[in-house]
């Protein structure tokens, strides 16, 4: 049963987009009480992970662990643990050393004075040591762009969760996370195109994440570009694609739209593995379930 407290909600830019909280539940000042230590969270991950910003962990590695190890945060560490499994299990198809080709699409900008990345590096050259210290074995730029929001959604949720509310919903400009009584009805819309197209999901006590290639396309050279990078060799598909995966964890499902937004249905096998299951619009063929929802 809902509770008969009004729902308290704020938005705030973090993360490069709008994150959006809402509590159900509690009393006006403790609901603002959580949701300032959410926002809190959210900020940490920002701080820590942020590509651009100097001092950051992913800063001070690109610019250092070619060189002589770096610690980092356990944060860090751990989206980066996470980053090399799925690289793993989807056999380089999410790669975090992608950033070069970010760079030179214009989504990024070129960290100055970096050593110049190997055109050879991936994943494969990030090295774990003791004590939350980390080397590459050869120049790289890592960009944890493509998971690090979902995980923020995540520490946001667990910091809510410590003030017992009711229900909780944390949106970070499509990586969304509720928890508690209740499911979240999502109206899912491909970028660009009208809501004749639109379809719904909803999540209960779970996550759900969403990626359009054309919401950040940019033009390369002779061709257009968008924002997901497939290593294998990118034929520009991805900028006609509109994914949105459900799983447990929002980090998951944010980091697993990358894989289904360069393999389409054969993502099945590690959207399974992970317990998610997937939408995808493409503009020739229409939407297209992958997996089974839970």
């Amino acid at each position: 049963m809902r509770s008969f407290l009004r729902p308290v909600e704020r938005c705030r830019p973090l993360l490069g987009t709008f994150v959006r909280i809402r509590v159900e539940g509690l009393l006006p000042d403790r609901a603002n009480e959580a949701i300032d230590a959410a926002f809190d969270a959210i900020a940490v991950i920002h701080r820590l992970m942020s590509f651009r910003e100097a001092g950051s962990d992913v800063f001070r590695l690109n610019h250092k662990a070619c060189r002589e190890p770096v610690t980092i945060d356990a944060h860090t560490q751990g989206v980066l643990r996470r980053a090399i499994a799925l690289s793993e299990i989807s056999d380089g198809i999410f790669d975090i050393t992608v950033a070069p080709e970010l760079v030179a699409r214009r989504m990024l900008p070129a960290p100055e004075h970096a050593p110049v990345p190997d055109a050879d590096g991936s994943w494969r050259d990030i090295v774990f040591l003791k004590d939350h210290t980390i080397a590459f074995q050869r120049p790289l730029w890592i960009d944890l762009g493509g998971i690090a929001k979902g995980y923020a959604v995540d520490c946001a949720i667990s910091a809510l969760q410590t003030f017992s509310p009711a229900r909780v919903c944390v949106n970070a400009g499509g990586d969304l996370r509720v928890a508690g009584i209740g499911s979240e009805r999502i109206q899912l819309v491909p970028d660009d195109y009208n809501e004749d197209v639109a379809m719904f999901a909803e999540v209960e006590n779970g996550s759900i994440a969403s990626s359009c290639g054309r919401m950040a396309k940019r033009s390369c050279g002779a061709e257009e570009a968008g924002a997901h990078v497939d290593p294998r060799g990118d034929s520009g598909d991805g900028i006609w694609r509109f994914a949105s995966v459900v799983a447990q964890d929002c980090v998951d499902a944010d980091a697993l739209t990358k894989v289904v937004m360069a393999t389409g249905e054969k993502s099945a096998s590690i959207l399974a593995a992970y317990g998610a299951c997937a939408q995808i619009y493409d503009r020739r063929f229409g939407w297209n379930n992958i997996g089974k929802s839970s």
